[in-house]
């Protein structure tokens, strides 16, 4: 095969390969949605490969045909060129010199096709996304300005939680922009092993501190926001990654917070963690299936703001065995806009000091339920002990107190109860209206003699409430644009609840 045959054979198929990104880069816009399961994206992005094998044998047999044609063709011009060598000069026939001509611009005008074709293949050299092993990758991102104005005290301005105490002498507000929640992902596919697919993915933003120069504003550090191995076969998934809790798979809808998903801290459980998990689905009927979740999950967050440069170890690391974590779910639908149901439980072990464990435990609820064609209700409620570390629990695990009877100092963990609720309104194709309001209560109770009044917000915080509405709007599948309204609402151990009104105002751009 000469060069030019190279060239016009893997040019074809490069254009192919740039005509199948297109709606495969459009598709990326979903990728913040918690809603859509991993295995659903896999089993959907499968499909699209088996497409584009379809279309590049397609393009191979086309660039092959057009090959012998333009083989035939000069075969032809070739002889016309000996019939006109060997006629002495004389003047070949008009029919003979019709057919050359056309002959020489069928020829010239594939030669044009492999020319547009050859630069289309230089340009994909240039922007496209390669990977050592070879294998496709997905690359997305979110550029996310979001300006804001809290009426209110609140524990950190771009993207407030609780409400603080209000000061005298202290402004009682604050205003101001940020591009901290920035997020970019990545997701490979990889081979085939024992009739399973191998894939892997990890997502990261700006939003683990702050750091500021002299002469610079606050910029935002590099943070894992979640990653992972799937194993995924057609009805089953295991999967090693830094997830959020087994038992809390769905997030109210907001473009406002991404670092952190809605409501968090206000009934929605979603602490990052490593986890080991396994999912298995069976079919009940067309387009109805149950799914079976187990778990085991590493309890390491400990509700400290500090940046440090070692990991240190937990209360539930400490007991030397993981959390355990399943959910039972059942689906009725096409897509995601379907019938969701879930109940799950969680438990695991803590040990704090002079040796004292923990039992922490959990069960939970979470629905999603299609009202009419353009409108859905969603939400998730929890009872637990002790899950600060998923990320309810008024911010805590346990608390200590003092045994009157024998004057040692005990630790127990917290009974909290919480969740949230969604109401969302799919107004056009491009405008979504969401409604929503959440609340995390620990026991105050168990906390009443616990923390000395003015210690630090997160240790004396008894419940917290948000209520939030917004308004997304996508003019292009690129572009969002989103106001957005949240009221806090923080009730102390002591005294009165605190209140904050939080406005913002995102924009934000997708590739």
């Amino acid at each position: 095969m000469s060069l030019f045959q190279w060239k016009a054979k893997w040019g074809a198929m490069a254009c192919v390969l740039l005509l199948e990104a297109v709606p495969l880069a459009a598709q990326a816009g979903g990728a913040l949605s918690a809603d859509a399961a991993p295995g659903d994206r896999m089993r959907a992005l499968e499909q699209r490969i088996d497409r584009l094998a379809e279309n590049l044998a397609s393009a191979q047999s086309q660039v092959e045909e057009d090959r012998l044609k333009m083989q035939s063709m000069q075969a032809e011009i070739d002889d016309l060129r000996k019939s006109l060598a060997t006629s002495g000069g004389k003047s070949s026939p008009p029919e003979m010199q019709d057919t050359a001509a056309q002959l020489e611009q069928a020829v010239e005008q594939i030669r044009e096709q492999q020319e547009v074709i050859s630069a289309e293949v230089k340009q994909h050299e240039q922007t496209k996304l390669e990977s050592a092993s070879k294998l496709p990758v997905r690359f997305h991102g979110l550029v996310l300005f979001n300006a804001y104005v809290n009426q209110g005290v609140v524990d950190q301005s771009d993207l407030p939680t609780s409400a603080l105490e209000r000061l005298p002498g202290q402004s009682h507000g604050s205003a101001g922009g940020s591009l901290r929640q920035t997020m970019l992902s990545f997701e490979g596919t990889g081979p085939l092993l024992w009739n399973g697919r191998l894939l892997a993915d990890a997502s990261l933003d700006f939003f683990g501190g702050v750091t500021a120069g002299a002469l610079s504003a606050p910029a935002g550090l590099a943070r894992l926001r979640t990653a992972g191995i799937t194993w995924q076969w057609p009805d089953d998934l295991l999967r090693a990654g830094y997830d959020g809790p087994l038992i809390s798979p769905l997030s109210p809808t907001s473009i406002a917070t991404v670092a952190q998903p809605a409501l968090a801290w206000s009934g929605n459980l979603w602490t990052w963690a490593p986890q080991l998990r396994w999912q298995h689905r069976f079919t009940l009927a067309e387009n109805r299936q149950m799914g079976l979740e187990l778990g085991l999950y590493d309890p390491s967050y400990t509700a400290e703001y500090a940046i440090d440069a070692y990991r240190s170890v937990s209360p539930g690391e400490a007991a030397r065995q993981p959390g355990y974590e399943t959910r039972l779910s059942f689906n009725a639908g096409k897509d995601a806009r379907g019938l969701q149901l879930g109940a799950s439980g969680y438990y695991d072990k803590k040990t704090y000091s002079a040796g004292q464990r923990v039992d922490t435990w959990a069960g939970a609820a979470d629905w999603k339920l299609p009202i009419t064609t353009h409108a859905n209700w969603s939400g998730e409620f929890y009872r637990g002990r002790g899950v600060g570390s998923l990320g309810g629990g008024a911010y805590r695990d346990a608390y200590t107190y003092q045994n009157y009877a024998t004057g040692e100092s005990e630790t127990r963990g917290l009974d909290s109860i919480g969740g949230w609720t969604q109401w969302q309104w799919n107004l056009t194709e491009t405008m979504q209206l969401n409604a929503a309001g959440g609340q995390d209560t620990g026991y105050a109770a168990e906390l009443e003699y616990t923390v000395p009044q003015g210690a630090d917000p997160f240790s004396y915080y008894a419940r917290n409430r948000t209520l939030m509405a917004n308004f997304i709007y996508r003019p292009w599948s690129s572009f969002v644009f989103s106001p957005e309204f949240r009221r806090l609402e923080s009730w102390p151990i002591y005294g009165q609840a605190q209140t904050a009104n939080v406005y913002t105002l995102s924009a934000g751009y997708e590739f």
